[in-house]
């Protein structure tokens, strides 16, 4: 559990390797990017009392044997206003998803449940020329999103903006605390990431501007 020791603006912390082995670290900064942990780790392992809280939304797909031939991508909108897909998958599949329910429990416990697989198959069958039948799905997986917890009614309206808390009380080394985030948006939060941690290390050189370093910039081919 990271720990003030005696010197100013810093955390320490023991941390164990694979072997066994203990030693000390010391850090100015904290980043909380536990993903669907972030809120257990500022309650119960740095014991923090904070408003801020993660939603975690489950989304699960079911991987059916190959429904078409060609290699394009379908999306359906469903009757709920919600986005379906259905791509081509490891050249013998097709993966149908996602879904969004809110998540109790563990997040690493997360699965698709029989009603789930349900709704993925007849929003996928409102389209598809042959219906998704039981049998066609060959397995299911599912993963936890870690929302802001904006108090939206519904999982499927909770905000999918990322949403950095900077908590810097006095003297004490700041924390930061990431609530969301992708794949797709990583470079542009760790960039807004930095940018608000700048101002504890003025010797960092510049910082970035409000348009991101990655700005106009393409991905790696």
């Amino acid at each position: 559990m990271p720990r003030r020791p005696p010197g100013r603006g810093r955390l320490a912390d023991l941390i164990r390797d694979a072997a066994g082995a203990e030693r000390e670290v010391t850090a100015r900064v904290l980043v909380n990017a536990g993903g669907p942990w972030v809120g257990h780790i500022i309650a119960e392992t740095l014991k923090i009392e904070s408003s801020e809280r993660v939603r975690l939304v489950r989304g699960s797909h079911i991987v059916t044997r190959r429904l078409f031939e060609h290699d394009r991508a379908y999306i359906f909108q469903g009757a709920d206003d919600r986005i379906v897909f259905a791509i081509p998958f490891e050249t013998d599949f097709t993966l149908i998803g996602t879904t969004d329910r809110d998540h109790e429990g563990a997040p690493d416990e997360a699965f698709c449940t029989p009603e789930e697989a349900e709704y993925l198959r007849a929003a996928a069958s409102e389209y598809l020329r042959t219906p998704v039948a039981a049998e066609d799905v060959v397995w299911t997986y599912s993963g936890v999103r870690p929302l802001y917890d904006d108090g939206a009614k519904s999982a499927t309206a909770a905000t999918r903006e990322y949403v950095l808390s900077l908590d810097a009380p006095g003297d004490a080394p700041p924390l930061l605390n990431v609530f969301g985030g992708k794949i797709t948006t990583h470079r542009r939060l760790a960039e807004a990431a930095m940018a608000r941690l700048a101002p504890h290390f003025p010797e960092a050189g510049r910082r970035l501007d409000g348009a991101g370093a990655a700005a106009g910039r393409g991905f790696p081919a």
